[in-house]
């Protein structure tokens, strides 16, 4: 029996030929460039496919994004190495400016000391200590400047110490706190005496000749100027900082902190002859 020859198109495949010609057709529609005849099915058709567009968008956006993400990885990686570059010699001209800052206002102060009476020479301090315990420094001023053994090195704050070495053109400098190094002192009633260095760090102990005066906290202490030094009288020490007072008949301890910026990079040597 003989049955009757099927279609090779099924219904179902007729269907999904005409729906993608009809895509094809609505995409070369919507890509085309303004044809004015076309102007109205491209508006029919790009209404009618806009929410198709959007959900076609929508799944994938992100996997668009993600491919230029992973490829873009190392560009931006690079972008911002540049920029914390960048930001980091921002940092150092910055913190270079406060130095300079710093500096200049330091050396306006030291220019700015006057000492009655006396000439003076400005230096600067071009060798600091070597290590923490050691309390001398080395000013680029010296003999060939005028500056000779023991006389005193000060800042804007007050003593900053003595000469203790000249060479041509530079000089050493014994810091007021260095162990041993004595300077003649005396208190604002004119009571004399001295202070001595204890080390980095700690203050000066003030030793008085009389007994009848008394010193407080807060007391200012300023250079004796007796005629056997070459450091002139009234200059800033420091102020007392601590008082012990000792038994009957013993004169009280006294602790004095160092006025002057022993930090300081300027200075001024007080130019006075030493005592022959």
């Amino acid at each position: 029996m003989a049955f009757p020859r099927r279609s090779s198109r099924s219904p179902r495949s007729r269907a999904t030929l005409a729906l993608l010609v009809l895509t094809a057709v609505t995409i070369l529609v919507l890509d085309l460039p303004g044809t004015g005849p076309l102007d109205p099915v491209r508006s029919v058709l790009a209404t009618a496919f806009r929410p198709f567009r959007a959900a076609g968008n929508a799944i994938f956006e992100p996997l668009s994004n993600g491919w230029k993400g992973a490829f873009d990885y190392d560009d931006v990686k690079d972008e911002n190495a540049d920029l914390k570059r960048q930001l980091e010699d921002a940092k150092g001209v910055e913190l270079e400016n406060e130095r300079l800052i710093q500096e200049n206002a330091q050396l306006r102060e030291a220019l700015g000391i006057e000492v009655e009476g006396e000439r003076t020479r400005a230096a600067e301090i071009i060798s600091g200590p070597i290590s923490s315990f050691e309390q001398i420094v080395v000013v680029n001023a010296g003999s060939s400047n005028g500056v000779k053994k023991y006389q005193a090195v000060v800042t804007g704050g007050g003593v900053l110490g003595k000469v203790s070495d000249v060479k041509g053109s530079s000089a050493t400098v014994d810091l007021l706190t260095k162990p041993g190094v004595k300077i003649g002192i005396a208190t604002k009633l004119g009571t004399l005496g001295t202070v001595e260095g204890q080390g980095p760090d700690r203050p000066l102990v003030l030793t008085l000749e009389s007994l009848d005066d008394k010193l407080r906290e807060g007391d200012p202490i300023y250079t004796s100027g007796i005629d056997r030094t070459a450091i002139p009288g009234d200059l800033p020490v420091g102020r007392v900082s601590k008082v012990v007072e000792g038994a009957d008949g013993v004169a009280p301890r006294y602790e004095v902190e160092p006025s002057a910026d022993l930090t300081s990079r300027y200075v001024k040597v007080v130019l006075k002859d030493p005592p022959p």
